[in-house]
């Protein structure tokens, strides 16, 4: 009896651990698999809120202009319904009398977060009246809050970016400021409000300039992103940023300089993550110029979560002229009257950093390139709008920032290549209109008259 009670004993602890190593290969399976689709897992199911943010730009025409269109934003779906999504980066640019190419450079950051609600607003502001006087003026905008909205959220309001649009011809600019203030909730309509305070300077005192007519009518289209979330989840703090330089007509402005800085929010890993963004642009120049580089972008360096700490540049600069706009223009007849004119620039920009508590960030840029053919076009054109499809899908969240860095490179050999393919356009161009010239100079030769 003993010794039958023994063998099943035996038997039934040889089954318990036949049991228990099948348990532990399905249990290493499963967490491999996991392991595995990590970052899969991610998009999936960590993070119920997304957006493009836009960090700013840089622009470079061949030879300087009058502010004719300029503009760079980001739309994004106007709800969030999951991944993946896709975003629109657009660049616009329009010169005034002479024909020209050009590149940019736009930058911008993919940001997921967990208890924070992002939804797109937008304006458009018009503003007209007689060349010379400063315009200066707030305007209110109202947005529905979300469905799932928590009366205890706070609300930081970001700029995503801005059309300047020339509605009857183009001028030169003396000033221009966009600043937009924290939302405010509003429980009679179930709106979220926040006001932007915007002006704009504009003058014409140069030969292509019409002197019958004094009047300026420009449009500013802007993009918003609004963040709202508790401290448990998002904590917002800024930074007032200035840069003032000036410039004469012998030694040309450098853009490779940038200013330093130092934002300090919440440390302890509170939030592990954090995004950079603009709250307001401010340019003044002590005269009306044209103008042949614009830059407005932020430079994420280094955040550090344990001091809450996060160090950028901020790459400001308003650039009258280059050395080699003349002679080495896209279009070099009309490039030849560009005039150098010395002047000073100050220029400033809020940035505000948003610190997430469960939150995903990967800064990325764009480049690319444009074509204008002058003339005076009227700017609101379609040829005046360049567009770049962003998409924000699960491999974003893979972090590899080395595939990045190749596609960069990719992009910029493209967009070189494209740049030359433009300027042979305008080559061939001035070719077409100095033939259309002889041939009517002909036509009048020949005429019986």
């Amino acid at each position: 009896m003993l010794q039958k009670s023994s063998f099943c004993v035996t038997n039934c602890c040889r089954y318990l651990e036949w049991l228990a190593v099948i348990l532990i290969c399905c249990i290493n399976t499963l967490l491999l698999k996991a392991q595995d689709t990590a970052g899969h897992t991610q998009a999936d199911t960590l993070y119920n809120s997304a957006a493009v943010v836009w960090g700013g730009f840089t622009h470079q025409w061949s030879y300087n202009h009058r502010l004719n269109r300029l503009g760079s934003y980001i739309e994004n779906p106007p709800e969030f319904t999951g991944f993946p999504f896709t975003a629109s980066f657009y660049h616009t640019s329009a010169t005034g009398l002479g024909p020209d190419a050009g590149t940019y450079n736009g930058f911008y950051s993919y940001v997921a977060a967990n208890g924070v609600v992002i939804q797109p607003a937008q304006k458009s502001i018009r503003f007209s009246g007689k060349l010379g006087d400063m315009h200066n003026a707030t305007f209110e905008v109202l947005a529905d809050a979300p469905k799932d909205f928590n009366v205890n959220y706070h609300h930081t309001v970001i700029i995503n970016g801005f059309d300047i649009v020339s509605e009857r011809r183009a001028d030169k600019l003396q000033m221009l400021r966009i600043s937009v203030s924290k939302g405010y909730y509003i429980p009679v309509t179930c709106q979220i409000r926040f006001t932007i305070d915007a002006a704009l300077l504009v003058r014409c005192q140069s030969v292509e300039c019409n002197y019958l007519n004094d009047r300026f009518d420009y449009t500013i289209n802007l993009q918003f992103l609004i963040f709202s979330a508790t401290e448990q989840y998002m904590f917002t703090s800024q930074q007032d940023c200035h840069h003032v330089y000036n410039w004469n007509k012998h030694a040309e402005v450098q853009n490779n300089f940038y200013n330093e800085y130092n934002t300090s929010g919440i440390g302890n890993d509170l939030y592990p993550t954090a995004l950079l963004a603009f709250q307001s642009i401010n340019i003044v120049l002590d005269r009306p110029h044209w103008y042949v580089e614009w830059h407005s972008a932020i430079q994420p360096e280094r955040y550090d979560s344990k001091s809450g700490n996060y160090r950028f540049s901020l790459d400001l600069l308003f650039k009258q002229w280059s050395s080699d706009m003349k002679k080495k223009s896209a279009y070099p007849s009309k490039s030849k009257f560009s005039i150098k004119r010395n002047g000073w620039a100050a220029i400033d920009g809020t940035v505000l950093m948003l610190q997430f508590s469960s939150g995903f960030v990967l800064n990325n840029s764009n480049k690319g390139a444009f074509k204008w053919e002058g003339k005076n076009q009227p700017g609101n054109r379609q040829t005046a709008v360049t567009k770049q499809d962003i998409v924000f899908d699960k491999s974003i969240f893979l972090k590899d920032l080395q595939q990045f860095k190749q596609s960069r490179l990719q992009q910029e050999a493209e967009v070189q290549e494209l740049y030359q393919q433009y300027i042979n356009d305008l080559s061939k161009m001035k070719e077409q209109r100095k033939q259309e010239k002889e041939q009517r100079k002909a036509d009048k030769k020949n005429d019986p008259k």
